[in-house]
């Protein structure tokens, strides 16, 4: 059994969202080879050695009946997903390496965009962002504006095409909705999305766009497609800057590493989390090492054989201001590390909505030459017992995003955050 070689836990959780065999002609022995497969290595591998309550023994049983009835290749995936699922874990799924572009984040791995961001607000799509200079601001797209339909899906038609993954609670489900939307906002670099909204008038209009090409790709290896990776900084004022970025890799970390330089003078900093998909422990120890003057325990990694402590190393300019974080249900993995990690440690204040819960360390595996499986092999635990999965990251100061307040150009869980800074400094 080959391992792949990924970003760990990067995206790891979006696998294989709505996975189809495509392979013809495969016989019942090969489908019941790759089901011993699966289940010999989460019996193997899989972090909790009573796997969170389940029997496993009896779900061989029981899958391996269904698998072997099972009279095409996409119940194959189905029922294996679902087999997974039971463990009610983050970071675990099995499919096609022919699908997984079509799974990923669409924040990271997309090649196009027509530069909006959204949220699901009030079960509407609301767009909650708008780049300047992109497809959407020259159509005169702005945030607030509630979407309709994309590409004539309603949400409630974008929501049947969702496969909900654990941990099931409903933050997380949040999550795999608003994913989805934007999987179908993002795309092909070059291709056309046509979006019907509502302005702020509650007036319906209806503009084709193009997505445009995101720049700056880069490859992570093995299977996976080009990142776009991305991070800026900026000074909000001659006090308080912020800083925000994608992904936690460290093949691109440098440029985070950068743009804090660039603000590392500020009274206040503002790290902006929401949508981060996470990425590498390391990336994220690498930029935590620049909020710590001495050596900080703040973990330990757990498995049945093991249990590793990690610790934050100061590395480079310790930044001496005030630090807040924005996260909210788009942060997930280690962005929801980070910011536990920030809360646990008391370097900074958290702002925004509770994040949903998928913190374990997963690792990926090659079934066959087409066919991959990812595993959670840890899950973590701050020194004070809490664990993230499942649990999330409660803010320090909770604050809702509302409609409203989009349409007047405000972004309430950051304007909150500069009060907080403004409070402190």
């Amino acid at each position: 059994m080959s391992k792949i070689k990924l970003i760990i836990v990067l995206s790891i959780s979006l696998f294989f969202n709505s996975c189809q065999s495509h392979e013809k002609g495969m016989k019942k022995s090969e489908r019941v080879e790759i089901f011993e497969q699966v289940w010999g290595n989460v019996n193997q591998h899989f972090y909790d050695p009573i796997f969170n309550g389940i029997d496993w023994n009896e779900k061989h049983i029981e899958y391996k009946t269904k698998i072997e009835d099972c009279n095409n290749n996409d119940t194959l995936f189905s029922l294996l997903n679902k087999m997974l699922f039971e463990l009610n874990s983050s970071h675990c799924g099995v499919g096609l390496l022919s699908d997984l572009d079509k799974a990923v984040s669409p924040y990271i791995f997309s090649s196009g965009e027509i530069g909006i961001d959204i949220r699901i607000i009030e079960n509407q799509i609301v767009i909650t962002k708008v780049i300047k200079n992109s497809a959407a601001d020259n159509a005169n797209i702005k945030a607030g504006y509630i979407i309709e339909k994309i590409d004539d899906l309603t949400l409630s038609e974008i929501e049947k095409l969702v496969k909900y993954k654990p941990p099931f609670n409903d933050r997380n489900k949040k999550f795999h909705l608003t994913a989805e939307v934007l999987r179908h906002t993002y795309g092909q670099s070059g291709t056309n999305i046509e979006i019907v909204f509502w302005d702020e008038n509650n007036k319906s209009h209806s503009k084709i766009l193009k997505r445009t090409e995101r720049l700056n790709g880069i490859s992570l290896g093995g299977v996976m497609p080009l990142a776009y990776l991305n991070s800026q900084s900026f000074f909000i004022s001659e006090d308080i800057a912020y800083l925000t970025f994608n992904a936690f890799n460290p093949a691109d970390l440098e440029h985070v590493l950068n743009d804090l330089q660039k603000v590392n003078k500020s009274k206040g900093l503002i790290i902006d989390l929401r949508g981060n998909d996470g990425g590498s422990i390391e990336g994220m120890k690498l930029l935590l090492g620049r909020f710590v003057s001495e050596r900080k325990k703040y973990g330990t990694y757990i498995n049945r054989n093991e249990r590793n402590e990690d610790y934050i190393e100061p590395i480079g300019t310790n930044y001496q201001g005030k630090v807040v974080l924005l996260v909210d249900e788009m942060s997930i993995s280690g962005a929801e590390n980070m910011a536990g990690i920030i809360q646990y440690l008391g370097i900074g204040k958290i702002i925004g909505n509770q994040t949903p819960g998928q913190m374990l360390w997963g690792n990926g595996y090659l079934i066959n030459d087409s066919i991959a499986l990812a595993i959670p092999i840890y899950k973590l635990e701050y020194p004070n017992g809490f664990n993230p999965e499942n649990n999330g990251i409660t803010p320090d100061i909770e604050v809702e995003l509302q409609r409203e307040d989009l349409f007047k150009g405000k972004d309430t869980q950051l304007e909150k955050a500069i009060e907080h800074l403004k409070e402190k400094i």
